[in-house]
């Protein structure tokens, strides 16, 4: 594409991963279609002979190689193109959204490939994946409407893009209702429903630390005898990624309760794992499929007791040396 003005100079090979399969002929062999994309990408044919066998083994295609690309899957295609653009090894890497090629043993693949490639291939990444920015960015450009709104560290320009993707006026509060939702209260069955996370003498709390005993206290008067009463907790990180749910179902005690009567139930939660971070869940009620109450709990904050941490639980373990002759116990 030519510039609307002005003028682009590049220093050495350059390749774009933007539309992978644009310009396959789907007439044409997966074989065929290697020499036609290194053409097309300034690549001769005898350069492209050098390296046809590496892509072909890097695609995982077999036999299918020979085979006109207008009968591979899209994920067969995705493959090759995938193949031949990082055996080119170009000096400089145009990528846009398409790191995730294949099933997930096959992204890795990828994914170890291009960081290999990061010694000797300048890249551009295009994305809305802050995973991907972090991990292959040394600095990041942010724009808005057209213009750059932010050029610096990739942190800074993560939260940057953030705060403009969800304005803090609006943001906290719409991100927590779609994760949360559909809130729910039948209030011609269920009625005087209080909960909240608390301590072990039932205050409530807000912030607790990883590894402490969690509680959760719950009241309600419903104006029935239920015949298959069950409460539950549902997790999400504040991103809105499901942790975990705390359930009656998961337990043989039957949940009953008298018609029109104060109840007041209790969850403990020993030892909690969650790693640092806001934590949002509800509080549900249902007889049997039917809903009778879904509600907000209070945000809770897990605060940090340890230095190093990944993902979103730490679970209790430990390692330890074996002789050659042990067996594990």
């Amino acid at each position: 594409l030519l510039p609307d003005e002005g003028e682009i100079r590049i220093l050495g090979k350059a390749a774009a991963m933007i539309d992978l399969t644009a310009g396959f002929q789907m007439n044409a062999s997966g074989r065929q279609n290697i020499f036609l994309r290194g053409a097309m990408l300034g690549r001769s044919k005898e350069e492209m002979a050098t390296t046809c066998d590496e892509i072909v083994d890097f695609a995982e295609l077999g036999e299918a190689i020979d085979a006109p690309v207008g009968t591979y899957s899209s994920g067969m295609l995705m493959r090759l193109a995938f193949s031949i653009m990082v055996a080119v090894k170009p000096d400089v890497l145009f990528i846009d959204e398409i790191l995730s090629v294949g099933d997930f043993r096959f992204r890795q693949k990828c994914l170890s490939r291009l960081r290999e490639m990061r010694s000797q291939s300048a890249f551009v990444l295009v994305s809305h994946s802050m995973h991907n920015i972090k991990l292959f960015c040394d600095r990041a450009i942010v724009l808005h409407e057209g213009k750059v709104a932010f050029e610096g560290e990739v942190e800074e320009a993560i939260r940057t893009y953030e705060e403009m993707k969800f304005p803090e006026a609006v943001s906290q509060t719409e991100k927590r209702l779609e994760i949360l939702k559909p809130l729910f209260h039948n209030e011609q069955v269920i009625e005087e429903v209080e909960h909240y996370w608390c301590d072990a003498n039932g205050q409530p709390i807000s912030e607790i630390r990883s590894g402490e005993t969690l509680y959760l206290k719950a009241a309600f008067k419903i104006g029935h005898s239920p015949r298959n009463l069950i409460m539950g907790v549902p997790v999400w990180t504040e991103e809105g990624e499901y942790v975990t749910g705390f359930s009656t179902e998961l337990q043989e005690e039957r949940m009953d309760v008298t018609p029109d009567k104060n109840v007041t139930f209790l969850l403990k939660i020993p030892n909690i794992s969650f790693n640092p971070g806001v934590y949002l869940s509800n509080f549900g009620i249902t007889d049997g499929p039917e809903f009778l109450y879904r509600g907000e709990n209070t945000a809770l904050k897990v605060l940090l007791v340890r230095d190093r941490f990944w993902g979103v639980v730490t679970l209790p373990h430990s390692w330890h040396a074996l002789a050659k002759t042990k067996e594990l116990a």
